[in-house]
């Protein structure tokens, strides 16, 4: 909890990625007083698009995130796509989203799988460890964070917690 809290950023453009360039996208589209957290995400959305790709988002978590008691499709990755998916067309992008949530699986060992449950290219992962996570305890969390650090994007993390 402690690298959620200390307000740790995955999303920001790192100095490796020679085909994106922030400073040209923030002088297009007038970026410049529009807050960090959420130009990391538009830059990350129009790298996609710049990219000709689709922006990925990954599900993780447990029966909440899976579904249960709801068709599969009915499941909040799915509503979040059908919400997401026409603003997305209207800015040029492809929006995909994988629902690969497990009930009853904590993040530990899910968390070491990542690229094997999400696939190594999401662009987003997120995971719902409130139900599961033995005693309030998140060392499976922080090697959740630790791996999807090292996936491919690096992508941003959704963690989703309703004991905090």
């Amino acid at each position: 909890r402690y690298l959620i809290h200390s307000g740790v950023k995955t999303f920001h453009p790192s100095g490796d990625n020679n085909h994106f360039n922030s400073e040209r996208i923030s002088d297009a589209y007038n970026m410049r007083d529009i807050p960090p957290g959420l130009k990391y995400t538009a830059y990350r959305i129009f790298s996609a698009r710049e990219q000709n790709r689709p922006f990925k988002i990954a599900f993780g978590g447990y029966s909440v995130t899976v579904g249960r008691g709801n068709y599969f499709h009915q499941s909040y990755p799915f509503m979040l796509k059908n919400l997401l998916t026409r603003p997305m067309e209207l800015l040029g992008v492809e929006l995909q989203v994988r629902n690969a949530a497990i009930g009853g699986v904590p993040s530990f060992p899910y968390g070491w799988c990542l690229d094997n449950f999400m696939g190594d290219d999401a662009d987003v992962i997120s995971w719902d460890y409130s139900m599961n996570e033995a005693g309030g305890v998140a060392d499976g969390l922080e090697a959740y964070m630790r791996h999807g650090l090292s996936m491919k994007r690096r992508p941003m993390l959704i963690g989703k917690d309703t004991s905090i």
